[in-house]
């Protein structure tokens, strides 16, 4: 199901469905935190998905030339991230993916955050301009290689 339908995005792996339902059950528990999006056809199998993963901003204090002073970023806002969005190939070009993102960044406006960003390959970034998105800064990533 939901796993197919992510090899379309990405190198998923040998997971096992203790391991699937472990995860999904972490997930459920910060009900706050992570909004997973399934889009199953009349069959019900899965054939769409993303997910909006719901950012909370820092504060502290500083203490500047014996001052403390009260920071914090963009007043303690939230910002979604929307991760993984995949549609499975033979439902692809039927706007699917356009409906995902619209649902994802409605659910991340209606929690409250004061922006949504996504990353993406520049084979992608044409679809999301279309999704409303423009392009602010410059993906970095560094991957631990004993980590899978």
């Amino acid at each position: 199901g939901m796993l197919d339908v992510l090899r379309v995005l990405t190198t998923v792996g040998d997971i096992s469905e203790k391991a699937w339902n472990e995860r999904y059950d972490w997930l459920a528990r910060r009900g706050d935190e992570y909004y997973i999006l399934v889009v199953c056809n009349t069959e019900k199998k899965v054939v769409g998905t993303g997910a909006v993963v719901v950012e909370r901003k820092l504060s502290g204090k500083t203490v500047a030339n014996g001052l403390c002073l009260n920071n914090s970023i963009h007043n303690l806002g939230l910002v979604g991230h929307i991760e993984d969005i995949a549609v499975a190939k033979d439902q692809q070009g039927k706007k699917l993916g356009l409906r995902i993102i619209q649902a994802l960044g409605f659910i991340a406006d209606k929690v409250g955050c004061y922006k949504t960003i996504l990353d993406c390959s520049e084979t992608n970034e044409g679809f999301y301009v279309k999704c409303g998105y423009k392009r602010t800064g410059l993906e970095m990533a560094l991957y631990n290689t004993d980590k899978k």
